[in-house]
């Protein structure tokens, strides 16, 4: 619900995005692998349009088995689709590693059972998590506006409410704050708060356009991107 909109936000001319969507039946670590294993199906439906690269893009479904889980799940995707892959938490790795940070703040949506997983994935990847703060979201709402169906109470989360989780994560000790989750809406946020907490910000969004961007050469990046866009 909120990474194709902020992708084509920002998609520069020449450029194109397609998605094939992943069938989640529950949040939480058995969920998120099943989630993973279609994403195989969802690859096959996107072999034929001669991409670029692929992106993941689910951030818990990417970490929830460790790294080696998430660089396998890559490799395989990749595979399937015949050209470069990458998914929303090691693109998170990515950004940080790019913009030279061992410490870090951590923002997510997510519980504390799904929160330690991401803490794992990081310390794995050599960084440091100073403060993790979560929003304890798990289940589906069905209150959502003409919904026939419940949807994600993730993505129905305003950016004031991103934006508070966000201040509330940030920690003096950490060189840069990341906001995990690509259902939450950042990207509108990213420079308000690089200029509120003096840190680089990197979400779930960004960074997974931001190394898409990269992979298919599609130039400068947006002012959108903070920091990261001007490495």
């Amino acid at each position: 619900m909120t990474m194709e909109p902020e992708i084509n936000s920002v998609l520069p001319r020449g450029g194109s995005a397609h998605a094939a969507r992943m069938v989640i039946p529950r949040l939480d670590p058995d969920g998120l692998v099943q989630m993973a294993h279609d994403s195989l199906r969802a690859a096959g439906q996107l072999s034929e349009l001669d991409a670029d690269v692929v992106v993941f893009g689910c951030t818990s479904g990417s970490f929830v088995g460790g790294h080696e889980y998430e660089s396998d799940l890559v490799n395989r995707i990749a595979e399937r689709v015949g050209c470069p892959a990458l998914s929303a938490s090691g693109a998170g790795v990515t950004a940080l590693r790019a913009l030279g940070v061992t410490r870090i703040a951590v923002a997510t949506p997510y519980d504390d059972t799904i929160n330690e997983r991401l803490r794992a994935f990081f310390a794995a990847h050599g960084l440091d998590v100073v403060s993790l703060v979560g929003l304890g979201l798990r289940e589906r709402t069905e209150h959502f506006p003409l919904a026939r169906t419940p949807v994600s109470a993730i993505a129905q989360q305003s950016e004031e409410v991103v934006y508070r989780l966000a201040r509330a994560a940030a920690h003096p000790d950490a060189e840069a704050l990341f906001i995990s989750c690509t259902n939450l809406s950042t990207l509108g946020l990213v420079a308000e708060l690089e200029r509120d907490l003096a840190v680089p910000v990197v979400t779930a969004n960004q960074a997974s356009i931001w190394a898409a961007f990269r992979a298919a050469g599609l130039g400068e990046s947006p002012a959108a991107f903070g920091s990261l866009g001007r490495l």
